[in-house]
């Protein structure tokens, strides 16, 4: 019996929004609007914008070749990571799918490929150290904002209990 062998994709979604024809990278400055279409992206919305993108640019055999082993196995709103498992033999198609992506469910958007592996523990880890690196990041954009006055300062605990929560739910997946 053959064993199916698989590769793990971490991503990113880094969002972007237009202005003038000229896109810029958000940087806490989104609508409520632009917030709301990002709240709406989930795990199924993943799966399904993956299939339609690797049938927009491989066509039917692409398709055929790597939907039946795709599987969204992580995503996170809050950090807008998420963990996607496809064919070895094909995982460039996924690849390549997601980076030539600009919009996820009319979200405009670029994906970012962090890391690729084949087992998901070695994805799981570098999925940690990444939302760690985004978390803190998001924690010092937080804190800066909160010293010109537009939000309250937020405390070291809600950096801590997220750190935690997003360790402990990347950790989770099935192994």
């Amino acid at each position: 019996m053959v064993r199916l062998k698989n590769r793990y994709i971490c991503f990113e979604l880094q969002p972007r929004i237009q202005a003038e024809g000229v896109e810029s990278s958000l940087e806490g400055r989104a609508t409520s609007a632009y917030r709301q279409q990002e709240a709406n992206i989930s795990a199924r919305t993943i799966h399904a914008f993956v299939r339609e993108q690797i049938k927009l640019n491989f066509g039917d055999s692409g398709a055929g070749l790597v939907l039946s082993g795709l599987q969204v196995k992580y995503y996170s709103p809050q950090t807008r990571m998420g963990i996607i498992r496809s064919p070895r033999d094909h995982y460039q198609m996924v690849s390549a799918a997601l980076t030539l992506a600009t919009q996820v469910n009319k979200y405009m958007c670029s994906i970012r490929v962090w890391h690729i592996s084949g087992t998901i523990k070695k994805c799981q880890r570098a999925a940690i150290r990444t939302d760690r690196e985004l978390i803190v990041a998001w924690h010092r954009r937080q804190l800066a904002l909160a010293k010109a006055g537009a939000i309250p300062l937020p405390g070291d605990h809600a950096l801590q209990a997220m750190l935690k929560e997003s360790e402990s739910q990347i950790s989770t997946l099935e192994l």
